[in-house]
């Protein structure tokens, strides 16, 4: 089989490898996508803790069932999955709370598809039977094809995020950036019933690229006053919900000063390593009673519903989509990802 390896730094060689073995217990899974993520990108110029070349990356995944072990139960050949990337352990409080995203043995070792784990960018993977004990797949719906299913894992994180700000009727949400997750946050907002959108964007380039998703204000900072448009358009109260969708300290400082009374502040972004402090005014957070929080990964529950989001077509998973390439081009579309021009782009292997 084809898969795409991971050596080292700037390094990802598309190979010849061996079709994978399976235990008993294991699925052998046909992979119809996986997507790119900012993590991949990550890993490719900088490395990854926990993360030991050579391997094979990708962890945005849909395929179906190639083979199963003879004790694989409730499984059959051909089914479609969307692939849950963390294998959590099922037994600390985080994993007993539902948080699985959170579980402490993947912080741990990072035990996930495409670290611990070889990954999806390669025409097949095992689903070990622990993961499928732990339910990391997913069961595509029919009108949703695999390119979709492969970003349900994603839209999932932004969905986490929102439902941890509670997004709902009523509330003026302004969103902070807009990659392919920030794209994806504005969809999820009007779907949840938010009043009026407002985006903050300093790159043109993806500003126009996010005017499709239908948001009520555009704007860029660096050419507009952004808190005077958003307190003209909200009598002076402000967004009662901020989503800061990209690695910015000034975002994350400013977000305090034209919240709502009462906001909730998603740092969805996280900041570079090595330099992830931020100054925050206490005391707005004291006299406004700011909600400020982070949101990192997403649960099983989550993708499961995206992927039902995406079958009633709440949302549109196939404008989220820029581009969709073989394996053999991985290499050489990494550099042009961290450009900014693309959303997802999805690897057909």
């Amino acid at each position: 089989m084809k898969a795409a390896v991971y050596y080292g730094i700037k390094d990802i060689r598309v190979e010849d490898r061996p079709v994978p073995e399976i235990g008993k217990e294991d699925i052998l899974l046909k992979v119809g996508a996986c997507a790119v993520c900012g993590t991949d990108l990550k890993v490719f110029m900088h490395g990854y803790k926990n993360l030991n070349p050579p391997q094979i990356i990708g962890h945005e995944i849909s395929g179906s069932i190639a083979d199963k072990g003879k004790e694989v139960r409730g499984y059959e050949i051909g089914e479609r999955f969307s692939v849950v990337p963390i294998v959590s352990c099922g037994e600390c409080l985080y994993c007993r709370k539902g948080w699985t995203h959170l579980c402490m043995t993947f912080q741990k070792q990072t035990e996930a598809f495409g670290f611990y784990h070889p990954g999806g960018f390669a025409e097949y993977m095992v689903i070990p039977g622990k993961a499928i004990k732990k339910g990391n797949l997913i069961k595509v719906p029919e009108n949703v094809s695999d390119e979709e299913a492969a970003i349900a894992e994603p839209m999932a994180c932004a969905l986490n995020g929102q439902m941890l700000a509670g997004v709902g009727i009523g509330d003026e949400v302004l969103i902070i950036g807009t990659g392919p997750i920030g794209c994806m946050h504005i969809s999820l907002a009007k779907t949840l019933g938010a009043t009026r959108i407002f985006i903050s964007e300093i790159k043109e380039k993806r500003l126009n690229m996010a005017r499709q998703f239908g948001a009520d204000y555009y704007i860029n900072p660096e050419k507009e006053d952004l808190k005077k448009i958003l307190m003209d358009a909200t009598d002076g109260i402000g967004p009662s919900v901020i989503i800061i969708a990209a690695p910015s300290r000034e975002a994350q400082e400013m977000s305090l000063e034209i919240a709502a009374n009462r906001a909730h502040i998603d740092f969805f972004g996280g900041l570079p390593k090595g330099d992830s402090f931020a100054r925050l005014d206490s005391n707005l957070i004291h006299y406004k009673e700011l909600y400020i929080h982070g949101s990192s990964g997403s649960t099983a529950a989550q993708i499961k519903m995206c992927l039902d989001l995406m079958s009633g077509k709440r949302v549109e998973g196939k404008k989220l989509i820029s581009k969709i390439i073989a394996l053999e081009e991985l290499p050489g579309i990494m550099t042009e990802v961290q450009k900014g021009g693309f959303l997802k782009i999805v690897v057909k292997p």
